[in-house]
Parts: C-alpha cells; structure tokens; sequence
C-alpha cells in the first residue's frame, strides 16, 4: 500500500512536482478499480477536494503518459478508465451487462513471460488481460427472464 510519502518519491523519479491534483488522484486511485475522469471529480468533490473536471482529466493523462497510471478502454462506452500502475501485470474481468469491472490479482500467465524469453527471445515487460462474461448479479437477473 502506498503512503504520501511514496507518491511524492514517484513524482520525483519521473520529473513531475507534487501537485494538490496529483496527490489527491494518486490518493483515490491507490486501492480501487479503475474509475473515469468524472468519477475520480465526483469523488473529489464529495470529499470537498475542489478541482476542475479538466484538471483531473489533464493530471490523468499526464501520470498515464508517465506510467505511473494505467489508461484502459475496457467497455464500449469509449470512455477511458484511469488505475493506479501496482505491477506491469494487469488483468480484469469485465461485465458485459453492467460494465462492473472485476480485478483479478493472481496472473494465470505466470510462466508464459518465461516461455517468451526462452522460446523467442522477447523480454515480456507487462501484459493485460481482459476477459469479458457476466457478473453474478447480472447472470441471476438473466435466468430469472
């Protein structure tokens, strides 16, 4: 778990200052599953943090440029999601029916970076997976039409 502290290390590794907009998004997102730029506002503003919708876009895209967030685009909405970067090994499970967005902490993929790197010489650095189904509530809600 990530303290104030440790994010004002990472902003300093990647040549960024600490602002009020980064800590508090780096804050939000640390232990949560992927959330929009208007969401990560809302709950900025619930917590009386004002920022502009357009800063916490800009601060967004500016620690996603420097990997320090993840930019997905997991549902057909088109709207990206922004995550806190724990690991290079990001994988979801993603509700077609009510875009819940499910993430799976064990990565099913443990030995194929290995394999990567013996069998064709490739470094593997990250890799997401994304898998698509129905949530428990939304497949109960469909057996009972």
């Amino acid at each position: 778990m990530q303290n104030k502290d440790d994010f004002e290390t990472l902003l300093h590794q990647n040549n960024l200052k600490k602002t009020k907009a980064r800590m508090l998004i780096l804050e939000i997102l640390k232990d949560s599953q992927p959330k929009t730029a208007d969401e990560i506002y809302s709950t900025l503003n619930k917590a009386n943090d004002k920022l502009n919708l357009s800063t916490v876009y800009r601060t967004c895209e500016t620690l996603a440029k420097k990997d320090i967030l993840l930019k997905s685009n997991f549902t057909d909405d088109g709207i990206a999601r922004y995550e806190y970067c724990q690991s290079g090994h990001v994988h979801h499970a993603i509700c077609l029916g009510c875009n819940k967005i499910i993430p799976i902490n064990d990565c099913p993929f443990g030995k194929f970076d290995q394999v990567m790197k013996s069998k064709y010489g490739f470094d593997v650095k990250s890799h997401r997976i994304e898998i698509y189904g129905y949530c428990h509530d939304c497949c109960k809600k469909n057996k009972k039409k």
